[in-house]
């Protein structure tokens, strides 16, 4: 957990004595930064606080579902071109 716990504050790029100063540096801390809320947490709060945030499929738009199922037969049309380009060459060696 402790692991966990710096990789937090890795992530915030600030060192854990700078998130303590953050978090007394003023009589009411400000909530609204994530390194001052993160400082406040004891470690097993912040493992628990991830393990609740999921986030569920995206609803995208027509448009975008076009452009991504357009983008998905492209990659399977240049899968088989290329397939056929290898098969092409390996009877043309012999």
């Amino acid at each position: 957990m402790e692991r966990e716990l710096n990789s937090n504050y890795a992530a915030t790029g600030a060192s854990e004595r700078d998130l303590e100063s953050a978090a007394a540096s003023t009589a009411e801390p400000n909530l609204e930064d994530p390194r001052v809320v993160l400082s406040l947490l004891e470690a097993d709060q912040v493992v628990a606080a991830k393990r609740q945030t999921h986030f569920g499929p995206r609803k995208f738009s027509p448009g975008l579902k076009i452009l991504l199922w357009g983008l998905r037969v492209y990659v399977v049309l240049m899968m088989v071109i290329v397939l056929l380009s290898v098969i092409q060459a390996l009877h043309s060696a012999h």
